[in-house]
């Protein structure tokens, strides 16, 4: 068979249902292969800045391997960005480059370019199909590269020429290494010391959700009535927000984490490799501090962990309740470790967290992307997400979620999808809308219309003492009831409590088609968690 045909079957037989792209003329002999398929099928985006994302949130909505088919250099190159964020979530993707035609690299043809480098910069691992000697090998390789933790993106170039190629080789599924089990005598220490603190605290972060580990680090916790703090940036909810240990997401500054933590005598972090912080601050974190994770570059914090463990986190986890036998120390009235805050009382002016609160409320059962700015800890502050369903871009970069979202709902067909999502980026990868319509995704795009970068204007506060005039988006007012129209979305715009309200009564917690509803809100009003963003 073709070596094209070899790749797409190896894929099938690994479970994956969907390759994303924005092919060129190096991709046809890959696109040719995909039509007409009724396992595999490849959906087309109208840029790399949207493909990426979009295979992003497809494999972290799904928990598995995504695909993304990126076109020679300049295509590459527009896809960085997406590949930088997938790496920092851990994401397990699988890059498929469309090479040069190996009988022009020698003329420097058009596109040409340094894909290794190019790749390796924002890969794991780069692999290039060179011979029909290698091919069957090499997509076994980057595809077990891929599935291999810790999960970040592996590049395969694949010569056009090549791919017409025939092999003799038979595609199989493909096995990776996984990590060993946490010894029985590592689990009891650390056992002793959650249990010898008189308040221990976890961390948790997004290996938690590629390790399907929310279950036992839920049972954990809860067995020791101690919170759960997820790491700052954290890709995907690591566990369910109805937990009572469920303490939300930490700040991302270490005098705002030392603060939170400073109650705790020891704390184990559970799959991150380090803390993500945006502003300076030194770090002072004196508590007794253990980790469990995938991650062999991961980084002790002020001083060394008193252990470290590359490990299964899921058996990890349950391996220490385990050990704990009877010292565990849940009670019949397990403490509530979720900051409990009011909502504003006040319909008017057009509360920005009012309208969060409202819609998540309105769509409970909705997997949530969130690229909300400003408002994204209102979000998380009223969210009722399972673990793995609430999801952000992690990277600390804006113009992923829209994208994402789309090919989270492509992946996960059988859910709601809602993407709550500022003006300003929203229009990074508006294209991705289109993919929306041509797929038929049904979801529903909340666009927080506020007219300006309020979250940039709140780190400039902090470090200048005002708002910057240049962190504006008006004038002049962009019309999102054009880009409905655009790519053929129904569009509700709100401009008050009472008008939203009555727009997600008339949804009643689920869309029929793509729906994009525009909130207007007032620039002088700041959510209530505001202050918690940096």
């Amino acid at each position: 068979m073709k070596i094209a045909e070899f790749l797409l079957q190896t894929l099938e037989r690994c479970g994956v249902r969907a390759i994303f792209g924005n092919p060129g003329t190096t991709e046809i002999p890959l696109v040719r292969m995909c039509e007409g398929r009724e396992r595999l099928r490849y959906v087309v985006a109208l840029s790399e800045v949207s493909a990426v994302p979009m295979a992003d949130g497809y494999a972290r909505a799904t928990r598995s391997l995504g695909v993304v088919n990126l076109h020679v250099a300049p295509g590459l190159g527009n896809g960085m960005g997406g590949l930088y964020t997938a790496g920092i979530a851990k994401t397990p993707l699988l890059v498929l480059i469309g090479g040069q035609d190996r009988r022009l690299l020698h003329t420097s043809p058009i596109l040409y370019g340094p894909l290794e480098n190019m790749a390796g910069s924002v890969c794991k691992t780069v692999l290039r199909l060179d011979s029909i000697h290698d091919a069957a090998a090499n997509v076994r390789n980057a595809i077990r590269a891929a599935l291999t933790p810790p999960f970040r993106p592996v590049a395969l170039i694949c010569p056009p020429d090549l791919l017409e190629e025939e092999i003799d080789a038979q595609p199989s599924a493909v096995k990776p290494a996984r990590l060993g089990a946490l010894d029985i005598d590592d689990a009891s220490r650390i056992a002793d010391m959650l249990s010898q603190a008189k308040n221990p605290a976890f961390i948790a972060g997004e290996d938690v959700h590629w390790h399907d580990a929310s279950a036992a680090l839920r049972t954990l916790a809860e067995s020791l009535d101690a919170p759960v703090y997820v790491a700052p940036y954290t890709p995907v909810l690591p566990i369910d927000a109805s937990s009572s240990s469920y303490a939300g997401y930490l700040s991302p500054g270490f005098s705002g984490i030392a603060d939170r933590l400073s109650q705790h005598d020891a704390v184990l972090f559970v799959g991150q490799r380090t803390l993500r912080t945006t502003l300076f601050a030194e770090i002072r974190l004196p508590q007794v501090k253990c980790w469990l994770g995938d991650d062999p570059t991961a980084l002790p914090l002020g001083d060394e962990f008193q252990s470290a463990h590359l490990t299964d986190i899921r058996q990890a986890l349950s391996a220490i309740h385990g050990a704990l036998g009877e010292r565990r120390r849940a009670t019949a009235s397990p403490r509530r470790w979720r900051f409990e805050v009011d909502l504003p009382t006040a319909k008017h002016p057009f509360h920005p967290t009012l309208a969060v609160s409202a819609v998540l409320e309105a769509f409970k059962d909705a997997l949530i992307f969130d690229e909300s700015g400003l408002s994204t800890s209102d979000v998380r502050q009223w969210m009722p997400c399972n673990a793995g369903d609430y999801i952000i871009n992690g990277s600390g970069g804006i113009g992923w979620g829209l994208a994402a979202s789309v090919g989270g709902a492509i992946g996960r067909d059988d859910r709601q999808v809602v993407c709550i999502v500022g003006d300003g980026s929203s229009l990074y990868a508006s294209e991705s809308l289109w993919t929306a319509a041509n797929r038929g995704t049904k979801q529903l795009t909340v666009v927080l219309s506020n007219r300006r970068y309020a979250t940039l204007n709140a780190a400039a506060s902090k470090l200048t003492g005002h708002d910057l005039d240049l962190f504006s988006i008006d004038p002049p007012v962009i019309d999102f009831s054009g880009l409905a129209k655009l790519y053929g979305l129904e569009f509700v715009r709100v401009r008050s409590q009472d008008e939203l309200d009555a727009a997600l009564r008339a949804m009643g917690g689920r869309v029929s088609s793509n729906t994009l509803l525009e909130l207007i809100l007032d620039q002088g009003v700041q959510p209530v968690t505001a202050s918690r963003h940096f």
